[in-house]
């Protein structure tokens, strides 16, 4: 008599991301139930997510509004964050929803630190 068993596999999450991350140094304001956050600094950045060096991450899949600062932009850039991973000191944000001003001031910021 034999005996098999099935194991059925639950779909995964890939932590692969599909833009090279730049590292950056710029504030970044994260709204959490609907407090202003100040402590929050971008550490690298992409079209995708930034990770942020924060005192105060907030919890996995959380959903953030989010004002990036970047140096290349000639004003903030408001985008929706999913908070995708945190440490105590650290925290991963993917971005929700597709901004063409955003694409455009990472590419700069990416074409001046390839210069560099």
């Amino acid at each position: 008599m034999s005996v098999e068993i099935y194991v059925s596999k639950r779909p995964g999450y890939t932590q692969a991301r599909r833009h090279n991350r730049v590292p950056a140094s710029f504030p970044v304001r994260v709204v959490s139930n609907s407090s202003l956050r100040l402590a929050d600094e971008a550490r690298d950045v992409s079209e995708g997510g930034i990770g942020l060096a924060t005192n105060s991450p907030l919890t996995p899949m959380s959903l953030v509004p989010v004002r990036l600062e970047l140096p290349t932009a000639t004003e903030p850039i408001e985008v929706l964050g999913r908070v995708m991973w945190a440490t105590d000191t650290a925290m991963g944000l993917r971005f929700e929803q597709p901004d063409v001003r955003l694409s455009d001031s990472i590419g700069r910021l990416r074409a001046a630190m390839e210069r560099i």
